[in-house]
């Protein structure tokens, strides 16, 4: 990994935390008991905090910014999937952002939400708790059924046992 102090703020990071060795982790940055940063991630706490809380799980090619006022805050078991983009805004506990999913600044997520892959949401935007949201803008579409609330635990859940496996076996070769 590579991990960066920055005008006296040094990441935070928790010893069960996984972090992969070419994600990039910059100044104010807290990494909570079993979360988990992949390849090419970059978080980057020069301006605010970012904040990411228990069991989350940041995949690969993410990146996490911060506005002036507006830190990062990403709640418990949450899913930042790959390529997505979250921009000084708060997400609650377990929030699956779809691949591809753009979150800006002083946008609000609720708890147990679903964000599709490739959508927007703008900033200020506020998604209440239990919400399926999709499209450019993102629109909340319906509520989310029993199991899709079942899926966005279960998913973190699954990051958790995959950083698991990376820290016990991956081993490099060249």
């Amino acid at each position: 990994m590579v991990v960066y102090e920055l005008n006296g703020k040094k990441p935070k990071i928790h010893e069960t935390a996984f972090v992969d060795e070419n994600a990039y982790i910059i100044g104010d940055v807290v990494l909570e008991e079993k979360t988990s940063v992949w390849p090419s991630a970059v978080l980057r706490g020069d301006i605010e905090q970012i904040y990411v809380g228990k069991g989350s799980n940041i995949q690969d090619n993410v990146s996490i910014h911060t506005s002036h006022g507006m830190p990062t805050i990403i709640g418990e078991y949450v899913t930042i999937g790959h390529n997505a983009v979250v921009h000084g805004a708060k997400i609650g506990n377990y929030v699956i952002v779809g691949m591809g999913a753009v979150v800006l600044d002083g946008a609000k997520i609720g708890n147990h939400v679903i964000i599709g892959a490739g959508a927007l949401i703008p900033p200020g935007k506020e998604i209440p708790d239990y919400s399926l949201v999709v499209g450019v803008p993102g629109k909340v579409v319906r509520q989310l059924s029993e199991e899709e609330i079942e899926m966005t635990k279960k998913n973190a859940e699954v990051y958790i046992e995959l950083a698991e496996m990376h820290i016990a076996k991956r081993k490099r070769i060249e």
